[in-house]
């Protein structure tokens, strides 16, 4: 079956390789990632669905590879080996093999709800993968004749790496990472369970980790597990030893997820600051040095296939890829048996919401919140992403007064938006949504300058743009009303509200657009 991340990803990888050939063994860390049961998808969808369900995996994947300096060496419809070496200035291959096979672990969780959603009457199988990870020297080889020449990755770490891959089943885990490959990533990555993998080819057991967190900060590595399995002869006899339940949130909401609070390791719970449809916010303490963060983790009375712990998962792999002051920053995530969980800056300043009341705000501030605003999104738009939720109860701000924007939870990229728009339905705010969103068509990053600007009317005059006693009332309004009138001492911005919130969404600013306008234009007459 041919591999069917697109050709353009091939060429790129393939061109990563060339430049990393070598025919000397250097030391490096292989990650070999295996998906599960794959022979399900290939027999209940058709080619175009698998070739689009697979290359939305892949491309994800991939990206976080080049984030972390890998090189992809070997890739098929259900498998890939990712070796990572030194790199100058960089982490130890070791610590961003970690990362990356982490983030890949979450990309299956996005990937997984995915598939329930868009194809609900195949029945098909939870997609999983199982990622193994190890340590060794390596050599880069060429295989074939021009112009198909494969670069491949040979070595004892890459057996080791693919056995560790394969046994994950057994053992139930995500991730599977020999003793040999933690030692080298250093401090601060987080196990929970360990056990000894053997082989008739491997000399002795290999000792290995279940890793879950890769921390930035120098702890040291935190064992959570009580036993250490052997599964060396059990799982020769078919047993399925080290076999552990996996997430499962209905569980947690059987335990009573209205007074359980996430145990954490690094982090103490001090209170809880907000609540959604779809999360939980604490305030929390990080140990190691006091700092006060904002832990926020999956509702445990939502199902495994519900829309929402996808949207809370899409959430981490949006926000994770954009580095902007006025973004907010994320410092952590992880999966535990109990609770998916991102930990994030906290923002003492509260919401923009809070700041607006009833009698708008200070022009000035306005003006400086709506500037900040577009800096954001220029940054989110270039990665291709639409926020699709920008109202004031999303605009946090932080000690000093910096407006960020958060809560990326209905975010999407815009190719997703384009690509399957039958799953969507209306998704934001009805006093800030957009035409298009109010009709449920595709959206873009004009969508996101619609909302902008009714957040930016709502600051100057305390009040929504449109109003109505009903849904249906508003949307109506978004769609036929004219845009509001701005009063009297703001009238020379008429013409800048009229255009971020034209309906015709092909006559709105770009936020680059509107960030060089922002730079010429005078607050006041």
């Amino acid at each position: 079956m041919p591999v069917v991340c697109g050709k353009r990803l091939a060429v790129k990888e393939m061109a990563i390789a060339e430049e990393t050939t070598q025919y000397e063994p250097f030391e490096a860390t292989v990650v070999s990632v295996i998906i599960r049961d794959f022979i399900h998808l290939t027999e209940r969808l058709s080619a175009a669905s698998l070739t689009d369900l697979m290359s939305d995996y892949y491309e994800k994947v991939c990206f976080q590879v080049a984030q972390q300096k890998g090189v992809l060496t070997s890739i098929s419809n259900y498998s890939m080996v990712v070796t990572f070496s030194a790199v100058e200035g960089e982490d130890a291959h070791a610590r961003r093999a970690l990362r990356c096979a982490l983030a890949i672990a979450m990309i299956a969780y996005q990937t997984r709800f995915w598939i329930r959603q868009a194809f609900p009457e195949q029945g098909l199988d939870k997609f999983g993968v199982g990622i193994g990870i190890h340590s060794g020297e390596l050599i880069f080889a060429r295989f074939g004749l021009l112009p198909h020449v494969q670069h491949v990755a040979s070595g004892h770490a890459v057996s080791v790496a693919s056995l560790l891959a394969v046994k994950s089943k057994e053992l139930d885990w995500n991730v599977v990472c020999s003793e040999q490959s933690l030692e080298a990533a250093g401090r601060g990555v987080q196990t929970r369970r360990r056990a000894l993998i053997g082989a008739e080819w491997l000399q002795h057991p290999l000792r290995v980790a279940e890793a879950v967190v890769v921390r930035d900060s120098g702890e040291d590595i935190i064992e959570t597990g009580d036993e250490i399995l052997d599964t060396t002869l059990a799982l020769d006899h078919g047993s399925r030893s080290g076999r552990h339940p996996a997430f499962d949130p209905a569980r947690y909401a059987a335990s009573g997820a209205e007074q359980a609070v996430p145990t954490i390791p690094g982090y103490r719970c001090l209170r809880p600051i907000g609540r959604g449809g779809m999360s939980r916010v604490y305030l929390v303490e990080r140990l190691r040095d006091g700092a006060h963060l904002a832990l926020k983790f999956a509702d445990g009375s939502v199902s495994e296939d519900s829309e929402v712990l996808y949207r809370f998962v899409e959430e981490y792999g949006l926000l994770e890829q954009v580095h902007h002051p006025n973004v907010l920053q994320i410092y952590d995530q992880g999966v535990t048996d109990d609770v998916l969980f991102i930990v994030m800056e906290y923002l003492p300043g509260g919401t923009l919401k809070q700041h607006i009341g009833n009698a708008g705000m200070a022009p000035e501030r306005a003006w400086s919140v709506l500037r900040e605003m577009v800096c954001a999104l220029v940054e989110v738009h270039r990665m291709g992403i639409i926020h699709r939720d920008i109202k004031p109860e999303n605009i946090l701000l932080r000690s000093d007064g910096t407006a960020v924007l958060g809560d990326f939870g209905v975010a999407r990229r815009i190719y997703r938006a384009q690509r399957h728009e039958q799953m969507e339905y209306i998704v934001g705010t009805p006093y800030f949504m957009s035409p298009e969103q109010a009709l449920g068509e595709t959206e873009d990053e004009s969508t996101d300058i619609y909302s902008m600007g009714a957040v930016f009317y709502n600051m100057l005059t305390g009040e929504k743009p449109y109003r109505g006693e009903t849904l249906e009332m508003i949307v109506y309004q978004h769609l036929h009303a004219p845009v509001p009138k701005l009063p009297s001492c703001y009238r020379h911005l008429q013409f800048f509200l009229d255009r971020m919130m034209a309906k015709d969404k092909e006559q709105r600013y770009s936020a680059t657009a509107l960030l060089n306008l922002l730079g010429e234009l005078s607050l006041t007459a």
